[in-house]
């Protein structure tokens, strides 16, 4: 047999336990995610099962109705965490007064019953309210954090005992003539049911320290306005590329890219129409990249591409595709007012065998960027001193630098 009385103490003392947890995590940097929402669903749990505790020096009326009202309003704030950790977007507001009403209209109606057919009915209600959390963590959410399939697992196990625990309050009802009643079936679903939610909390923590430890990584790597890795994990990919390729005995590729005369755009049309141009730019180049192509950005209007196994033919013309693609952009800043845009490229090829470093094929590109400026803008430049060429303004040209 299970002491019902202490099982309840646990739980209460398990709910405060993670209250006090979630509490302490919202005042680290996890306080702008979704921790807030289940902390107070965490307090309003140990709510209801305080009232629920109180049974005995309480109306049973006013346990019931606040005890089941409470858990319910609960289960609807863990509900409203998840859709925003996962779908960022609130609840339908019908389930934030529909599930409370309901369990104490079902509650009020069913005063008169029988403990194990009201037991029965309001189980099954929290095992519904739970539903739509498990739905959501198991479609999308299973995709992101790890800790949220162990999120999805608890709270499935909760309306499993749930269910299970509505079950066997019909077919055993002489364990149910009270809430106190000293029951091995009561007990345990009870315990397991509850103490899964408790599970499910911690999990919670977990996904949000790891979302959080997410987006620290992606700003120590990633250029937060256009989405491109930052100048030095670019370049520490550039530097690691030519080592593998350098092994295998490939060529690759590295393209400095310069926006034109991207001064006046932010001069003519403000900050916000460069900072769109920025991005539009930087979509553009990553539609025609290839998987294990990298772009970074170099800094100002100034991007790099990392192309591994990529020759000079190649290279150009991949390049020459972007610079045409650019060209055609049609852009509007905040009045309305259109504008274009226009890049030039310098390409520096390390050929199969070469020992260049980072340093050098940087310089080369650079050095070749600079003569595609300097012959008039909106054109590719490929640093080969063996085959000097000269093309019209927005073709390619390749000449030694």
């Amino acid at each position: 047999m299970i002491h019902i009385p202490t099982l309840m103490l646990a739980l209460l003392s398990g709910f405060a336990m993670l209250g006090v947890q979630l509490w302490m995590a919202q005042r680290s940097r996890l306080r702008y995610l979704d921790l807030g929402v289940w902390t107070w669903g965490s307090w309003i749990l140990l709510g209801g099962f305080a009232m629920l505790s109180a049974r005995p020096v309480l109306p049973v009326w006013l346990s019931a109705l606040a005890g089941n009202g409470l858990i319910a309003l609960g289960i609807v704030f863990y509900n409203e965490a998840i859709h925003r950790h996962v779908l960022d977007r609130s609840l339908p507001r019908w389930m934030w007064w529909g599930a409370p009403a309901t369990a104490w209209a079902l509650t009020a109606w069913m005063l008169s019953w029988p403990l194990a057919a009201r037991t029965s009915a309001i189980s099954l209600v929290f095992a519904a309210l739970l539903c739509p959390a498990i739905v959501v963590l198991m479609g999308p959410g299973w995709r992101g954090e790890s800790s949220l399939r162990a999120v999805a697992l608890t709270l499935l196990a909760a309306a499993a005992s749930l269910l299970l625990r509505s079950i066997h309050a019909i077919t055993n009802p002489e364990e149910y003539q009270d809430l106190m009643q000293s029951s091995l079936g009561q007990g345990l679903t009870f315990l397991f049911s509850f103490i899964s939610l408790i599970g499910a909390g911690f999990g919670f923590v977990l996904a949000n320290f790891e979302r959080v430890a997410r987006r620290m990584e992606d700003m120590a790597t990633t250029d937060g306005l256009t989405g491109c890795l930052n100048r030095m994990t670019a370049d520490a990919l550039l530097r690691h590329e030519l080592e593998r390729c350098r092994r295998e005995g490939t060529p690759l590729a590295f393209v400095l890219l310069d926006l034109d005369h991207f001064k006046d755009i932010n001069d003519c049309h403000g900050h916000h129409a460069g900072d769109a141009a920025l991005r539009a730019f930087a979509a553009e180049v990553r539609l025609r990249l290839r998987a294990s192509d990298v772009v970074g950005r170099w800094g100002g209007e100034e991007f790099g591409l990392v192309l591994p196994a990529t020759d000079e033919p190649g290279a150009t013309r991949l390049v020459d595709q972007i610079r045409e693609a650019v060209a055609t952009l049609k852009l509007c800043d905040g009045e309305g007012r259109p504008f274009s845009l226009t890049v030039s490229a310098g390409i520096a090829v390390a050929q199969r065998g070469a020992s260049l470093n980072g340093d050098q094929i940087f310089m080369r590109a650079d050095r070749a960027l600079y003569r595609a400026k300097d012959g008039g803008r909106n054109r590719v430049q490929v640093h080969d001193s063996a085959w000097p060429r000269e093309s019209d303004v927005g073709g390619i040209e390749s000449s030694a630098a």
